[in-house]
């Protein structure tokens, strides 16, 4: 599958030294990112990305700044809400082939944002593309909105629902399976 916003980046062009690339989605990007992260519209998205190779060349570090405007849907009135973006993302990109099959891997802080590279290369509008996704309000509220009294909770689901004052009324789903396992 084709990203909406492509900007591939072979691999064998990453060196040592650091180098900056803008990306901007074009109308038509913008009109495909918009529908893949159920935006009314995408206004703007543009991205400022550097990379270079890190750990003696075996991976590619990948940062930048993301700027975008995009209009939301109100999850309570369905009303359009703004949305603007400014974030900045970090990430440590390496080979697939390079992880190891078994046992144990020792994860340090600095391998938190460690992620295989697709084996078609790194494609830097599709990175922003994500960390844009990534930054959105994931439930936008129009100014105002509020909950339908009909839909608010009654006082006893309000209160919260406690599961542990039934648990010992409710029969245990894998109390059948205590059954089958063999006795020596």
């Amino acid at each position: 599958m084709q990203p909406e916003f492509s900007r591939p980046l072979s691999v064998d062009r990453i060196g040592a030294i650091a180098t900056t690339q803008s990306v901007e989605a074009t109308p038509e990007e913008r009109a495909a990112l918009a529908k893949r992260f159920d935006l009314q519209t995408l206004d703007h998205l543009t991205a400022k990305i550097t990379v270079r190779r890190v750990r003696g060349g075996q991976y590619v570090s990948v940062s930048g700044h993301i700027s975008g405007a995009a209009v939301q849907t109100c999850v309570v009135s369905l009303a359009p809400v703004p949305a603007t973006v400014e974030s900045e993302f970090a990430i440590i990109l390496g080979p697939i082939d390079g992880a190891p099959e078994r046992g144990e891997i020792d994860i340090t802080e600095e391998d938190d944002d460690l992620e295989p590279w697709p084996e078609e290369g790194i494609d830097l509008g599709e990175i922003a593309a994500q960390y844009f996704s990534l930054a959105l309000d994931p439930y936008p509220r129009a100014a105002g909105a509020e909950v339908p009294d009909a839909y608010q909770p009654s006082e006893s689901e309000a209160e919260g629902y406690d599961d542990t004052a039934n648990a010992e009324t409710k029969p245990n789903p894998f109390a059948a399976l205590a059954g089958l396992t063999k006795k020596s």
